[in-house]
């Protein structure tokens, strides 16, 4: 049994729909930004930095979306190519390429103001924005020609939600409306994020969140 401290369409969303995907037994304990659950001793014992996700385990708490997913997925066989997979190295590679340039890229594209102020957060979007577009149309014409397992419309994978739930982002959140960035723009991205939400785990987890329709594809701000 896990339980995952979550809030709704953070980056708990991700481990959230890992753990339906997987068909593991859970909890969902809801916390509260505004209140400042974030902050409480009991969060921080499971997350030092007070952030989201954290999640308990049998083995302890862990924290870090992209160590909770890898390590869900190794322990119960699904959703990634196993450690002695041939295609293990190539996968960990866009996993973590994700995880962090995208990721990063997404951060500064929804807060641009983080980086240095109101000042220049224009130009903070705008930069970030023509680096993810440059990105994403790089890993676009990868999906087209290599077709890999484990980033396709055709089965689910822990890098197919993590995508999805940041591309989600990009659209739905952008500080800047002109730079919103619009899946549609990757026609193999796209297939995928459509694929995914219409998978039974994705829509029991939207719900539990309180995201309606096409909410990978076409999100709502």
């Amino acid at each position: 049994m896990y339980t995952l401290q979550s809030i709704p369409d953070f980056a708990s969303l991700i481990v959230h729909l890992v753990l339906e995907e997987l068909g593991q037994p859970y909890t969902l304990n809801t916390l509260n930004f505004d209140a400042g659950d974030l902050d409480s001793p009991a969060h921080r014992a499971l997350n030092p930095f007070g952030k989201i996700p954290a999640m308990q385990t049998p083995d302890g708490p862990m924290f870090e979306t992209a160590a909770i997913t890898l390590w869900l997925a190794d322990r119960h066989g699904a959703l990634a190519p196993a450690p002695t997979a041939p295609d293990r190295a190539d996968f960990l590679s866009w996993f973590f390429f994700t995880n962090f340039s995208l990721h990063t890229g997404m951060m500064n594209l929804v807060h641009p103001y983080r980086a240095g102020g109101e000042d220049i957060s224009f130009a903070v979007s705008q930069t970030t924005h023509a680096r993810l577009m440059s990105e994403l149309a790089t890993m676009d014409t990868m999906i087209v020609s290599r077709k890999p397992r484990w980033l396709s419309a055709k089965e689910p994978s822990i890098l197919t939600y993590h995508l999805a739930v940041l591309m989600r982002w990009m659209k739905a959140f952008a500080y800047f409306p002109e730079h919103a960035i619009d899946s549609a723009n990757f026609p193999a991205i796209h297939a995928i994020l459509r694929a995914m939400e219409t998978r039974p785990a994705a829509i029991r987890a939207a719900a539990d969140e309180g995201l309606t329709g096409a909410f990978f594809s076409n999100p709502e701000s």
